[in-house]
Protein backbone atom coordinates (compact mmCIF):
# COMPACT_ATOMS: atom_id res chain seq x y z
CA UNK A 1 0.00 0.00 0.00
CA UNK A 2 2.92 2.34 0.71
CA UNK A 3 4.17 1.94 -2.86
CA UNK A 4 0.89 3.31 -4.20
CA UNK A 5 1.10 6.29 -1.87
CA UNK A 6 4.65 7.09 -3.03
CA UNK A 7 3.73 6.62 -6.68
CA UNK A 8 0.64 8.81 -6.24
CA UNK A 9 2.67 11.51 -4.54
CA UNK A 10 5.30 11.30 -7.26
CA UNK A 11 2.67 11.54 -10.01
CA UNK A 12 1.12 14.58 -8.34
CA UNK A 13 4.52 16.30 -8.08
CA UNK A 14 5.42 15.48 -11.69
CA UNK A 15 2.11 16.77 -13.02
CA UNK A 16 2.34 19.88 -10.86
CA UNK A 17 5.92 20.53 -11.98
CA UNK A 18 5.35 19.97 -15.69
CA UNK A 19 1.95 21.63 -16.09
CA UNK A 20 1.23 24.11 -13.28
CA UNK A 21 4.64 25.59 -12.39
CA UNK A 22 5.48 26.79 -15.94
CA UNK A 23 2.20 28.76 -15.94
CA UNK A 24 2.99 30.64 -12.72
CA UNK A 25 4.74 33.90 -13.59
CA UNK A 26 6.26 34.53 -10.14
CA UNK A 27 8.00 31.15 -9.88
CA UNK A 28 10.65 31.52 -12.58
CA UNK A 29 13.16 28.70 -12.15
CA UNK A 30 11.95 26.42 -9.37
CA UNK A 31 13.95 23.39 -8.31
CA UNK A 32 12.89 19.86 -9.24
CA UNK A 33 10.01 18.99 -6.92
CA UNK A 34 10.84 15.29 -6.96
CA UNK A 35 14.18 15.91 -5.26
CA UNK A 36 12.67 16.05 -1.73
CA UNK A 37 10.76 12.82 -2.38
CA UNK A 38 13.88 11.13 -3.75
CA UNK A 39 15.86 12.31 -0.71
CA UNK A 40 13.15 11.06 1.63
CA UNK A 41 13.12 7.67 -0.06
CA UNK A 42 16.91 7.42 0.02
CA UNK A 43 17.29 8.47 3.64
CA UNK A 44 14.27 7.06 5.45
CA UNK A 45 13.17 3.99 3.50
CA UNK A 46 14.96 0.65 3.12
CA UNK A 47 17.03 0.18 -0.01
CA UNK A 48 14.82 -2.60 -1.43
CA UNK A 49 11.84 -0.24 -1.23
CA UNK A 50 13.48 3.05 -2.19
CA UNK A 51 15.62 2.11 -5.19
CA UNK A 52 12.81 0.71 -7.41
CA UNK A 53 10.64 3.72 -6.60
CA UNK A 54 13.48 6.12 -7.38
CA UNK A 55 14.14 4.41 -10.72
CA UNK A 56 10.42 4.41 -11.54
CA UNK A 57 10.07 8.11 -10.69
CA UNK A 58 13.16 8.90 -12.78
CA UNK A 59 11.79 7.05 -15.78
CA UNK A 60 8.41 8.69 -15.37
CA UNK A 61 9.94 12.16 -15.11
CA UNK A 62 12.06 11.47 -18.20
CA UNK A 63 8.94 10.54 -20.14
CA UNK A 64 6.86 13.49 -18.94
CA UNK A 65 9.48 16.26 -19.01
CA UNK A 66 10.32 16.22 -22.70
CA UNK A 67 14.06 16.38 -22.01
CA UNK A 68 16.71 13.91 -23.10
CA UNK A 69 15.80 10.44 -21.95
CA UNK A 70 17.77 9.23 -18.96
CA UNK A 71 18.73 12.67 -17.66
CA UNK A 72 16.39 12.68 -14.67
CA UNK A 73 16.91 8.97 -14.06
CA UNK A 74 20.67 9.51 -13.88
CA UNK A 75 20.32 12.47 -11.53
CA UNK A 76 17.92 10.59 -9.22
CA UNK A 77 20.13 7.50 -9.05
CA UNK A 78 23.21 9.60 -8.23
CA UNK A 79 21.15 11.54 -5.71
CA UNK A 80 20.03 8.25 -4.16
CA UNK A 81 23.64 7.11 -3.80
CA UNK A 82 24.79 10.46 -2.39
CA UNK A 83 21.87 10.79 0.05
CA UNK A 84 22.40 7.24 1.34
CA UNK A 85 26.07 8.02 1.89
CA UNK A 86 25.28 11.36 3.55
CA UNK A 87 22.74 9.78 5.88
CA UNK A 88 25.43 7.51 7.30
CA UNK A 89 27.52 10.55 8.24
CA UNK A 90 24.97 13.20 9.29
CA UNK A 91 21.71 13.06 11.18
CA UNK A 92 19.12 13.24 8.43
CA UNK A 93 16.21 13.76 10.83
CA UNK A 94 17.32 17.36 11.33
CA UNK A 95 15.33 19.65 8.96
CA UNK A 96 18.33 21.94 8.47
CA UNK A 97 20.47 19.01 7.34
CA UNK A 98 17.74 17.87 4.95
CA UNK A 99 17.62 21.41 3.52
CA UNK A 100 21.42 21.36 3.09
CA UNK A 101 21.19 17.97 1.39
CA UNK A 102 18.52 19.43 -0.89
CA UNK A 103 20.79 22.39 -1.75
CA UNK A 104 23.59 19.97 -2.63
CA UNK A 105 21.13 17.91 -4.67
CA UNK A 106 19.96 20.97 -6.61
CA UNK A 107 23.57 21.99 -7.28
CA UNK A 108 24.47 18.45 -8.38
CA UNK A 109 21.44 18.12 -10.61
CA UNK A 110 22.13 21.48 -12.25
CA UNK A 111 25.77 20.52 -12.80
CA UNK A 112 24.63 17.29 -14.48
CA UNK A 113 22.09 19.15 -16.62
CA UNK A 114 24.63 21.77 -17.72
CA UNK A 115 27.16 19.04 -18.52
CA UNK A 116 24.62 17.05 -20.51
CA UNK A 117 22.84 19.94 -22.23
CA UNK A 118 25.74 22.40 -22.41
CA UNK A 119 27.29 21.12 -25.61
CA UNK A 120 25.15 21.62 -28.66
CA UNK A 121 24.76 19.17 -31.51
CA UNK A 122 27.65 20.80 -33.38
CA UNK A 123 29.95 20.54 -30.37
CA UNK A 124 29.81 24.24 -29.50
CA UNK A 125 28.96 25.39 -26.04
CA UNK A 126 25.36 26.58 -26.14
CA UNK A 127 24.69 27.26 -22.44
CA UNK A 128 26.08 30.54 -21.03
CA UNK A 129 27.70 30.32 -17.61
CA UNK A 130 25.91 33.46 -16.37
CA UNK A 131 22.51 31.97 -17.10
CA UNK A 132 23.46 28.71 -15.39
CA UNK A 133 24.62 30.61 -12.29
CA UNK A 134 21.41 32.68 -12.23
CA UNK A 135 19.24 29.57 -12.52
CA UNK A 136 21.21 27.82 -9.79
CA UNK A 137 20.98 30.84 -7.47
CA UNK A 138 17.23 31.11 -7.99
CA UNK A 139 16.71 27.40 -7.38
CA UNK A 140 18.80 27.52 -4.20
CA UNK A 141 16.70 30.50 -3.12
CA UNK A 142 13.55 28.42 -3.63
CA UNK A 143 15.10 25.57 -1.64
CA UNK A 144 15.95 27.98 1.20
CA UNK A 145 12.41 29.37 1.10
CA UNK A 146 10.48 26.12 0.72
CA UNK A 147 13.06 23.51 1.77
CA UNK A 148 12.62 23.68 5.56
CA UNK A 149 8.86 23.29 5.17
CA UNK A 150 9.32 20.31 2.86
CA UNK A 151 11.83 18.79 5.26
CA UNK A 152 9.46 19.33 8.17
CA UNK A 153 6.59 17.80 6.17
CA UNK A 154 8.69 14.76 5.21
CA UNK A 155 9.80 14.31 8.82
CA UNK A 156 6.24 14.69 10.12
CA UNK A 157 4.89 12.21 7.58
CA UNK A 158 7.67 9.75 8.43
CA UNK A 159 7.02 9.99 12.18
CA UNK A 160 3.29 9.67 11.62
CA UNK A 161 3.73 6.55 9.51
CA UNK A 162 6.00 5.06 12.19
CA UNK A 163 3.37 5.75 14.87
CA UNK A 164 0.66 4.23 12.68
CA UNK A 165 2.81 1.14 12.09
CA UNK A 166 3.56 0.89 15.80
CA UNK A 167 -0.15 1.06 16.63
CA UNK A 168 -0.92 -1.63 14.07
CA UNK A 169 1.81 -3.94 15.37
CA UNK A 170 0.95 -3.35 19.03
CA UNK A 171 -2.75 -3.70 18.27
CA UNK A 172 -2.17 -7.11 16.71
CA UNK A 173 0.16 -8.20 19.52
CA UNK A 174 -2.18 -7.02 22.25
CA UNK A 175 -5.18 -9.01 21.11
CA UNK A 176 -6.60 -10.87 24.09
CA UNK A 177 -6.31 -14.61 24.24
CA UNK A 178 -9.58 -16.48 23.83
CA UNK A 179 -11.12 -17.02 27.22
CA UNK A 180 -12.36 -20.48 28.03
CA UNK A 181 -16.01 -20.47 29.02
CA UNK A 182 -17.00 -21.76 32.40
CA UNK A 183 -18.58 -25.15 32.31
CA UNK A 184 -18.27 -28.70 33.54
CA UNK A 185 -15.38 -30.61 32.08
CA UNK A 186 -16.13 -34.27 31.46
CA UNK A 187 -13.81 -37.23 31.78
CA UNK A 188 -12.82 -36.88 28.12
CA UNK A 189 -11.68 -33.22 28.60
CA UNK A 190 -14.61 -31.62 26.77
CA UNK A 191 -16.78 -28.88 28.13
CA UNK A 192 -20.41 -29.70 28.59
Amino acid sequence: MRYFAYIGCGLFLIIFQTTVLPRLAFVGYCFDLLLPLAIYLAVFRPRHEALPLTVFLGLLMDNMSGGPFGLYLTSYVWLFIAARAASTVVRAENPIMVALIMICAVAGQNALFVAALGAGASGTVGFPAGLAARILAEQIGWVLLVGPFLAWGMRHAHQRSLRRLEKAVIGKAALPEPVETQGHRGSDGRLS
